[in-house]
């Protein structure tokens, strides 16, 4: 999306389609100044009934080599301060993607297990969700953070510490040819 004109007045003054109800936020390599306005349009105008939904919170995607790259959060994060509303996350950690998959296809929590690399969104929703919980140490959480969640007295730190961690999803591999 572009700017449609050269000053504020223009970017306002642009029609909007009335069908429009909700702002969804994901991951989005092209975001801009642009979209941002958009979305901050549609939420005014709708107010309440508009839906405000962001796919995740993830502030950072991992690369190779200890790299990382922004995350969708940054941009649930820019919208939701534009629009001074928070965002409905339908992603991890809120347990209504599982709730949506556990419907469909009859998953029994006890006999599931979560596997992720993040203890704020994989792990968390884990056990929300009353999963047995596996942490991978490839992705941007370390050992130690695990440590200091289970050293804590706050019940929101020993939400995030997985039941069993590997290094490696590779690790897993033996167990799987069993």
């Amino acid at each position: 999306a572009a700017l449609p004109g050269p000053a504020p007045a223009d970017w306002v003054a642009a029609p909007l389609d009335p069908a429009v109800r909700a702002v969804l936020v994901g991951f989005d390599e092209h975001f801009s100044y642009a979209k941002l306005c958009q979305a901050l349009r549609y939420l005014l105008r709708g107010g309440p009934e508009c839906l405000l939904v962001g796919t995740n919170r993830d502030h950072r995607l991992p690369l190779e080599g200890g790299a990382g790259i922004p995350g969708t959060g940054c941009l649930v994060k820019a919208v939701e301060t534009a629009a001074q509303r928070e965002a409905f996350i339908v992603g991890k950690p809120n347990r209504f993607m599982f709730d949506c998959v556990a419907a469909e296809f009859r998953v029994d929590p006890t006999r599931t297990i979560m596997v992720g690399d993040r203890l704020d969104t994989d792990i968390l929703m884990g056990n929300s969700c009353g999963l047995t919980t596996l942490l991978t140490l490839t992705g941007v959480t370390a050992l130690d953070e695990v440590r200091g969640c289970q050293d804590s007295g706050c019940a929101a730190r020993h939400s995030l510490v997985p039941d069993y961690y590997v290094d490696s999803i590779a690790d897993l591999l033996p167990a799987l040819g069993e």
